[in-house]
């Protein structure tokens, strides 16, 4: 690294927070995505990783002492264990159980954990639905849960169905889910003490919840994401429908997470893409239970950390549609003056250097890009630097000199 920053926990959320309330700084603030990039830095595979998130601790160390970020993001991924107790069909990981060389990333699969001739079942019991239907579909080991009925709730009929339970397949389900249950605490407390790692290295922390948009709760995890923007044609009226259930689950998780102490509440938006569907539809079955969710955030005292995925031009507008400098908005592909010029005055933003660049292009290109970055965003603060997708893995030169003409042009 060309230059040095200051070591302080206290000046590097200063500095994010006059971003977000769209204010200047002392300088623009180093917020990159970080994935499994610290097991780069830790010299482990993705397969190690993923397995136990301990053995990223000393590449998490690593990183933020040589790259100075304001904030930290902890490496996403999902815990091979607890996949593999649950005969998860739904990701596809590292190592022999998938056939996923040990050093790439994991897979989700778009499955079909609904039909569409059981929207009304859904509709009429979504809980019901979820744990005899959807759980069973995507892990093979809790087959046995389609055997249960929780819908007997009247003498006989109640103590009879009872006899489920001692079916050797429900048993089995039961047992998996106990173990599964103790694997998450674990891997909850491996993910805690890389967060302690990040704060030992005086940097803040990043989001530590998260919550999907309504409209990808159903299409990601349920439906199918390719079934839904057909459904939006054929069976509008039940799409909506489920949407709002997702909805007011989604509101229920975000007043739990509040008391997580979480500053920042991270929202991937998938589904809502230029590609995907029309701004008119985006704003009829997308747009309005977004921001019911992230209204809820905001009023639970958290900032929606918002990851616009894919194209998202012509949104733009429709993204005003929040409060004043409580809302931070990432950009995979987006006009980024543009975004700057419509957004400049509502929410800060961040996002869109070509993460294919830091991993394949040049330094002095990296240089440039950041810096084009720099001249259209900075100006007026509310701007965070970058970069456009999760970075697995890294080029130490392009990730150097991306840093450094951050921190050398960034400064107000």
């Amino acid at each position: 690294m060309v230059l040095t920053t200051e070591n302080n926990l206290e000046q590097r959320i200063a500095r994010v927070d006059a971003a977000v309330a769209l204010r200047e700084g002392d300088r623009v603030p180093m917020a990159p995505k970080i994935g499994m990039a610290y097991a780069q830095t830790a010299g482990i595979d993705r397969y190690e990783a993923l397995n136990d998130a301990r053995l990223l601790r000393p590449g998490v160390e690593k990183f933020l002492q040589t790259y100075p970020c304001d904030l930290f993001w902890a490496g996403s991924g999902y815990p091979i264990p607890m996949m593999e107790t649950l005969g998860t069909t739904a990701i596809r990981w590292p190592g022999a159980t998938c056939g996923v060389p040990l050093n790439q990333g994991f897979q989700i699969v778009d499955g079909t954990y609904m039909e569409e001739d059981e929207y009304d079942e859904f509709l009429r019991d979504p809980s019901h639905f979820c744990m005899t239907k959807v759980f069973p579909r995507k892990h093979k080991k809790l087959a046995g849960l389609a055997k249960l009925n929780f819908h007997e709730v009247v003498e006989f009929g109640h103590y009879a169905s009872m006899a489920a339970f001692a079916d050797p397949e429900v048993r089995q389900a039961l047992l998996t889910l106990m173990f599964a249950g103790e694997q998450a605490v674990e891997w909850q407390r491996n993910s805690a003490l890389l967060r302690e790692t990040a704060l030992a290295c005086q940097t803040p922390l990043g989001a530590l919840a998260g919550q999907n948009a309504p409209y990808d709760m159903l299409a990601d995890n349920i439906r199918g994401f390719l079934n839904v923007p057909m459904d939006l044609y054929e069976i509008p009226e039940k799409v909506t429908a489920a949407i709002d259930i997702m909805t007011e689950y989604a509101l229920q998780n975000v007043r739990r997470l509040k008391n997580t102490g979480s500053k920042y509440c991270f929202m991937p938006l998938h589904g809502g893409t230029d590609d995907f569907m029309s701004l008119e539809d985006y704003r009829t079955f997308y747009w309005p239970s977004l921001r019911r969710v992230m209204e809820e955030i905001i009023d639970c005292g958290m900032i929606p950390y918002v990851f616009c995925e894919g194209k998202y031009d012509t949104r733009l507008e429709v993204l005003r549609e929040v409060p004043r400098g409580k809302v931070i908005y990432m950009f995979e592909q987006v006009d980024i003056a543009r975004a700057k010029a419509v957004l400049g005055d509502t929410a800060c933003i961040c996002g869109n250097l070509p993460t294919s660049l830091l991993l394949y292009g040049k330094p002095h290109e990296v240089v440039d890009e950041t810096r084009r970055l720099l001249d259209t965003c900075a100006p007026g603060g509310g701007f965070l630097m970058d970069c456009s997708i999760v970075l697995d893995h890294y080029k130490e030169e392009n990730l150097e000199a991306w840093f450094d003409t951050t921190l050398q042009y960034g400064r107000y």
